[in-house]
């Protein structure tokens, strides 16, 4: 039985690096979007990479939040975690489409949303 609490243990330690990840990579975005709105270029491309490796984070928080739920039945953190990748996507496709202010809304709605993820998993126990 010891096996099962320390894969649990394992898997929620894999969430809360994705969720970590995912949240700086979050704060970082907007320090770049100044770039963008001055219409400079080299931050306009770093803003670009980073929303794009924010995308690749969310995903790997997604995945670690579901097989968080496997080990635990945690449905609500696991949901939680699997909206964090749609919200980057609909981000990807709004900065895409230069569509700036709403854009630069959903951009804070998913600040707060990974964040929020890293802290709710840090105070889930295995």
């Amino acid at each position: 039985m010891t096996t099962t609490a320390t894969t649990s243990n394992g898997k929620l330690t894999f969430l809360r690096v994705a969720a970590l990840l995912a949240a700086i990579g979050s704060i970082i975005s907007p320090l770049l979007a100044t770039g963008p709105l001055t219409s400079s270029g080299p931050l306009h491309a770093m803003h670009g990479m980073v929303g794009n490796l924010n995308f690749v984070l969310a995903v790997v928080a997604g995945v670690a939040g579901f097989l968080w739920f496997r080990a635990s039945g945690d449905k609500g953190l696991m949901m939680h975690a699997l909206s964090l990748p749609v919200l980057a996507v609909i981000q990807i496709a709004l900065g895409e489409m230069h569509l700036t202010m709403v854009h630069i809304v959903l951009g804070f709605a998913y600040l707060l949303a990974a964040v929020a993820l890293f802290t709710l998993a840090l105070r889930r126990k295995a």
